[in-house]
């Protein structure tokens, strides 16, 4: 029996496979250049996600779905039509409906292939391994706006919607203590941008656990984009919670759709700070913390 798709789980490998080569198929023929890869389509207009089209491809018999890939494309080209129209009927229209429906979200550092960077020049690094851009939620499908879209509205304007939009958009929490002792809060859902809640860190903090994060700032992981799990620096037990992150980072990484990294950051006021270091040529990990975030956690052990 095949197992799940790694990016397209609600697929088997080989269907995920199959339901990318139709895409590639469909727009070769109207002469469009894309590159599908994983859960996405990339091309010079932006980039259109996959995970939709997957599910309603699930639900149907294999002959129906060439079918549904050309209506979902249809549909999703008919959408791109009407928000350039309103863009020319009017700056106000077309900021009003991308400000509805902009958010910050984090994705792989390596996430926009090479050939469409140029595209994206307006995203900026968080730390090794992570990327922030601006996506719109469509009903249908989820892109990354690419450097036209944001010139049509400003990339300040955007950020600042995209942010609120963020904060606002409702997860699922619990908090568990580890065999290490430490307390681990577990942000989890179904959106696509549980994960990206890293880049409101301290907002989350707020709303979730009812408090500031402390002065030293928390440890986090976000293995993949339904996951955010942190621990605020404030007790002895901070050694022993990056372990605990390491080990589940890794696991829910490779376990999980969507996968964003492994690795453990440091949040520390705004700024994010990789602990992971990865060495390619013998696949290990090991945990290396600066200076600053050291004498932190020497005074919380003692």
């Amino acid at each position: 029996m095949s197992s799940p798709d790694t990016q397209l789980p609600s697929l088997t490998t080989e269907q995920a496979q199959r339901l990318r080569e139709l895409v590639r198929e469909y727009h070769a023929r109207r002469g469009n250049s894309v590159t599908v890869a994983g859960d996405t389509v990339y091309s010079d207009r932006g980039t259109q996600a996959l995970y939709n089209l997957a599910e309603l491809c699930r639900r149907a018999e294999p002959g129906a779905w060439p079918g549904i890939v050309e209506h979902h494309f249809n549909a999703l080209e008919n959408a791109t039509r009407s928000a350039e129209a309103a863009a020319v009927a009017g700056p106000g229209a077309w900021a009003e409906d991308i400000r509805r429906s902009v958010y910050l979200r984090l994705v792989p550092d390596d996430a926009i292939p090479a050939e469409a960077a140029p595209s994206f020049s307006y995203t900026r690094p968080v730390a090794t391994g992570l990327l922030e851009a601006l996506a719109l939620d469509l009903p249908d499908s989820l892109r990354l706006l690419d450097d036209r879209d944001v010139a049509r509205t400003g990339l300040e304007e955007l950020r600042s919607a995209g942010r609120a939009n963020l904060v606002a958009e409702p997860v699922d929490y619990d908090l568990t203590r580890t065999d290490s002792g430490a307390v681990v809060h577990l942000v989890t859902g179904e959106s696509m941008f549980v994960a990206s809640k890293a880049l409101v860190l301290d907002d989350v903090a707020r709303s979730l656990i009812g408090r500031e994060l402390p002065h030293e700032g928390a440890l986090f992981t976000v293995p993949s984009r339904h996951f955010l799990v942190f621990h605020p620096l404030e007790d002895a037990n901070a050694v022993g919670a990056i372990n605990d992150l390491a080990a589940f980072g890794l696991g829910a990484y490779q376990d999980n759709p969507g996968p964003l990294s492994p690795r453990i950051y440091w949040w520390h006021k705004g700024d994010v700070t990789c602990l992971t270091e990865i060495d390619d040529a013998t696949t290990t990990f090991s945990i290396v913390p600066p200076d600053e975030l050291m004498v932190i956690l020497r005074r919380l052990s003692a």
